[in-house]
């Protein structure tokens, strides 16, 4: 692959957490909108997007093989060994609900098993 192509798999994992990105703000729109009207329910409709789109990115990344790797309040890591990619999704507002994602090629220059 040359360095100005994009390796498919790559390609696809982008897709997908624009998808899903770009569903969540949508979802963030009808809650600004039902919050004027029914606060109780827009509140109610914002929790359950919540789970949903947690569910959804968990879902979307395991599907591709990666295991995820929490580094702190801001930030979650994906890593697949087999794919040799890492994701790192950053939440860029306090409340946690938007993201920005960098995805990154790896090799394992070696492997050894030490015991402790």
């Amino acid at each position: 692959m040359g360095p100005d192509e994009m390796d498919p798999v790559v390609l696809e994992i982008m897709a997908v957490l624009d998808s899903l990105f770009l569903a969540e703000r949508q979802a963030r729109f009808q809650v600004s909108a039902l919050e004027v009207q029914d606060y109780p329910f827009a509140a109610t409709f914002e929790m359950v997007r919540d789970t949903e789109s947690d569910a959804a990115i968990e879902e979307a990344l395991s599907g591709f093989g990666f295991e995820q790797h929490t580094l702190d309040d801001d930030a979650e890591l994906w890593i697949s060994d087999e794919l040799g990619l890492m994701v790192f999704l950053f939440f860029t507002t306090p409340d946690g609900r938007s993201y920005t994602y960098r995805i990154v090629r790896f090799e394992v220059a070696g492997e050894d098993e030490i015991s402790l």
